[in-house]
């Protein structure tokens, strides 16, 4: 069994519920490992850091909580997917100016998804991959396991 970081985000304006209501549903269906976060737009993010077979399971099982506690809420994002080099730069334990400069010149097989400002925007997998193919940057198998799944949760999402 491995340990999986990962973070799903949910719009649960439709469930019509207190914050302290949504914690109590939350605890009550299986999410006691998460840290569940609430904004003023009346969505929730759970951080979970949870041990699982495989990352995908990890997700499965969470959702289905989630979904069982708050059937009204709708899935926004699952993390960690869409990152900006900030975001990879934590994952490899690097500063973000040498991840700007790795970027730049060495990672040509990798394109930004889109830009928000002068931020880019890559997939996380496909920066795993493309800098493994570097030969000097590599994470361990569940972060590489959990950003795999987090981009299928998140394509299977855009599809509903």
């Amino acid at each position: 069994m491995n340990k999986y970081e990962f973070s799903l985000r949910f719009d649960v304006a439709p469930c019509a519920l207190s914050m302290d209501e949504i914690d109590d549903r939350l605890f009550e269906n299986g999410c006691d490992d998460a840290l569940v976060r609430h904004n003023r737009r009346q969505e929730i993010l759970l951080d979970f850091n949870r041990e699982s077979s495989s990352a995908v399971e990890a997700f499965r099982v969470a959702y289905e909580q989630i979904k069982t506690a708050l059937p009204q809420a709708r899935l926004l994002e699952a993390k960690p997917d869409y990152v900006g080099p900030t975001d990879i730069a934590c994952v490899f334990d690097l500063s973000r100016q040498r991840i700007q400069k790795i970027l730049q010149t060495r990672a040509s097989g990798l394109r930004a998804l889109t830009s928000v400002g002068n931020t880019q925007v890559f997939r996380l997998s496909h920066v795993i991959d493309e800098f493994s193919k570097l030969g000097t940057l590599h994470v361990n198998e569940p972060v590489r396991e959990t950003a795999i799944a987090a981009m299928q949760m998140n394509r299977m999402n855009d599809l509903d």
